[in-house]
């Protein structure tokens, strides 16, 4: 199947999910900061997906590009991130016929 498992931004009680990464991506583990189209480049994802994440709007994305952002940052993958589940394929339903039904 075309299923990969999916990470969730983990919320904490003091913030959600969009601030925590906010604040690590002023302050990175190397003390410098990091803007969206950097991390975006380094976690291989559009700088538009970045901006969803930090606003809140998306919460969830692969595993690869969700443990690049933590390794850019300078934290385990746990500290951002909860597994959630598995995707679903992308590709479209077949569609079905439009033949009418013929009354018997």
């Amino acid at each position: 199947t075309d299923s990969e498992t999916m990470y969730q931004l983990f919320d904490r009680s003091t913030c959600t999910g969009a601030e925590f990464l906010r604040l690590h991506m002023e302050r990175t583990g190397d003390g410098e900061g990091i803007s969206v189209r950097e991390l975006a480049a380094v976690a291989g994802i559009s700088h538009s997906t970045i901006g969803t994440l930090i606003t809140g709007r998306t919460t969830m994305l692969p595993h690869e590009p969700a443990a690049q952002i933590a390794k850019r940052l300078g934290v385990d993958l746990s500290v951002l991130w909860v597994e959630a589940g598995r995707s679903t394929s992308t590709q479209p339903a077949p569609r079905r016929s439009r033949r009418s039904r013929v009354p018997a």
